[in-house]
């Protein structure tokens, strides 16, 4: 016979298999799942030199999937000084002149993470040179999607009031067009390439953060949401040093600046060249819209007051040709779709991609999903298109909410993350995080989803409470649902024999607690494919 080489016991395993969804006890041999099952069965598997591990009721969870993030991305854009959490709009700036104190000698003083609303309109370049006067400096909004620069910036940078506007992008200008430094979606990631500190030099050393920091909460894969070649290096390299320990689904971008057919043409190329065992490249990632924050969510109907519509990215036509091609080509698609246009938009060019490629195992995806016309819910379930959700943004604090009712209208903003109705229309959901806008802690995210309320602000009434979703609902998001839309569901995402030894362990069983306790838990042990990858003791 030959024995386990661990087994685990004593616990309470949520398996996110439908034919069990909950056993006590898992065997694992060379890197496997060997059995799951009740105690006495699998202590039966093991030997005089299997390891035996007492999980003391303590709730196992298959390894958790991350269906939205930017783990290298993500650590080079917080940067050294990073302005997450801070809302005040004087300390922002204190803290901008201590960067720029700390860094005489960096030829660009930079700083990421910024709440650039907090200072109502975005800080414009007369702000900023008040404190960096003499180098170049660019602070990025929390979301990604916006930046500030200073006189010195636009001068390094050749922006000028003659900068004619690019396709799909912003240069917030004055009444004379004269640029102001505020920069938003396509102008300002032309410029990152510009920022040293945002050099793929950096990206190795921040693959090793991202893998410390998702090993840490018990995730051990991931879908990377905008790649690039040299990210595609990165992770290479590192598959091929050993030290990749994770599942990586990579989001290749499109871009409505290229030609899409020669685009297609490229991301097969690296494929070709770059996909292996952990590493897949089956995925085209695609930006049709913005974010409500700077306006450029694309909406059905216009800002609460004013006559605009948002910010598309692609035209329709534009939008059809891409998917069309990269579904051809044998890839899914994954839609940057905040706002209903956006959506609407989405969900067309799905329908007319299966018109014109025939019918095949497709996984699309919609991130974000802020807001979804009513009309447009059972769609989803039709064209068989995964709802990617960030369920941490389903609730938020009362100016907040106010900010979205003032930028919506109150019936918009009553439907604000709509993630029950779209579940109860028939979509599946797949939880993601999109960190490094906001945590990437899942226990928090799970917290969120079910109550729609601040985990820091216990007691508060929820935000849009009809949307709330049940915790069964959100384990699958983050295990089985987020492992299929990945297409790691052959390998992970549940407990079945067969499948890889990938899981997390908490300290304690929080099923049987009340949800809002659920964040006092703290995942103890990280394994991948059997190897302990995160460990930290257990209280007795």
């Amino acid at each position: 016979m030959q024995y386990a080489d661990a087994v685990y016991l004593n616990g309470t395993l949520y398996t996110a298999d439908t034919s069990r969804r909950y056993a006590n006890a898992l065997a694992v041999r060379d890197g496997k799942i060997l059995a799951v099952g009740h105690d006495d069965e699998i202590s039966a598997l093991a030997g005089p030199a299997t390891r035996r591990v007492d999980l003391r009721g303590a709730l196992m969870l298959p390894g958790l999937i991350d269906g939205h993030v930017h783990p290298i991305q993500g650590h080079q854009i917080l940067g050294d000084f990073d302005l997450s959490g801070v809302n005040d709009p004087q300390i922002i700036l204190a803290r901008i002149r201590a960067c720029a104190e700390a860094t005489p000698d960096e030829p660009w003083v930079y700083l990421g993470g910024a709440n650039l609303a907090a200072f109502g309109a975005y800080p414009t370049r007369q702000v900023l040179d008040e404190i960096v006067p003499d180098r170049p400096l660019l602070v990025v909004s929390f979301d990604v999607h916006s930046g500030c620069l200073n006189s010195k910036a636009l001068e390094v940078l050749g922006i000028t009031k003659e900068t004619p506007e690019m396709q799909g992008g912003v240069h917030e200008r004055d009444a004379a067009g004269t640029p102001t430094g505020v920069v938003h979606e396509a102008a300002f990631y032309k410029i990152c390439g510009r920022v040293p500190q945002l050099s793929p030099d950096g990206y190795p050393k921040a693959l090793g953060k991202a893998h410390r920091m998702a090993h840490g909460y018990g995730i051990s894969g991931w879908f990377d949401a905008h790649v690039e070649k040299a990210e595609l290096e990165a992770y290479a390299s590192a598959q091929r040093a050993g030290t990749l320990k994770a599942y990586v689904s990579a989001g290749l971008m499109a871009s409505p600046r290229g030609d899409a057919r020669e685009t297609i043409e490229r991301f097969v190329a690296w494929r070709k060249e770059y996909e292996c065992d952990m590493l897949r490249l089956h995925t085209v990632k695609i930006f049709i819209d913005g974010v409500p924050e700077s306006r450029t969510a694309a909406l059905l109907e216009p800002y609460a007051g004013t006559e605009d519509y948002g910010l598309t990215l692609w035209s329709q036509d534009a939008l059809n040709e891409i998917a069309q091609l990269a579904d051809a080509a044998g890839f899914d698609l994954h839609f940057h779709t905040l706002a209903d246009r956006a959506v609407r938009m989405g969900l067309d060019a799905l329908e007319y991609v299966q018109r014109r490629n025939g019918m095949r195992d497709r996984r699309a995806q919609f991130a974000h999903l802020q807001v979804v016309d009513p009309a447009d819910m059972g769609r989803f379930h039709q064209l068989g298109a995964i709802a990617s959700v960030q369920a941490l943004w389903g609730a938020a604090r009362p100016e907040q909410q106010q900010f979205y009712a003032d930028l919506f209208g109150p019936q918009r903003a009553a439907r604000n993350y709509p993630f029950r109705s779209l579940r109860n229309a028939g979509a599946l959901l797949a939880a993601g995080s999109d960190w490094s806008v906001t945590t990437m802690d899942p226990l928090q995210i799970i917290q969120t989803g079910v109550t729609r309320v601040l985990v820091d602000e216990p007691g508060g009434a929820p935000w849009n409470p009809d949307e709330r979703l049940d915790l069964l609902t959100m384990l699958d998001a983050y295990t089985i649902n987020a492992a299929y839309a990945l297409r790691f569901d052959d390998c992970t995402g549940s407990f079945e024999p067969g499948k890889d030894a990938s899981f997390a362990i908490l300290d304690r069983n929080p099923l049987l607690h009340p949800i809002e306790e659920l964040t006092q838990a703290r995942v103890v042990e990280t394994c991948f494919r059997g190897e302990v990858v995160h460990a930290e003791s257990r209280a007795e």
